[in-house]
């Protein structure tokens, strides 16, 4: 008898089977995804965007839009579109999110 199976008899090692190793392996998997969803984080540009919108002359742009696409929508056959009333918009409220959007990230 070698040494090592000396041991072994003296000192039992627990054996592991491969389908135990991947259960526990699938519980820690699992209770990682349950912290990342606790830890769930929140975008500060959307809020900014909210934010921004509620602005008179933004909101003024967004009711522009508004009417412009209840117009297109009303007609059966119309080359009009409300491109351009879209593009101030956007343009308008992301230039105002763009002025804090880098104060918010750490």
């Amino acid at each position: 008898m070698n040494i090592l199976q000396a041991i072994s008899k003296w000192l039992p090692t627990p054996e592991i089977h491969a389908d135990e190793s991947e259960e526990k392996k699938e519980e820690d998997d699992e209770e990682k995804a349950e912290e990342e969803e606790e830890e769930e984080l929140k975008d500060p540009m959307e809020e900014l965007r909210e934010e921004c919108s509620n602005q008179e002359h933004i909101s003024k742009l967004y009711d522009i839009l508004n009417e412009c696409n209840d117009r297109v929508n009303s007609k059966t056959e119309t080359k009009e579109t409300c491109e351009q009333e879209l593009f101030d918009f956007l343009q308008e409220r992301d230039d105002c999110v763009s002025k804090t959007l880098f104060d918010h990230l750490v």
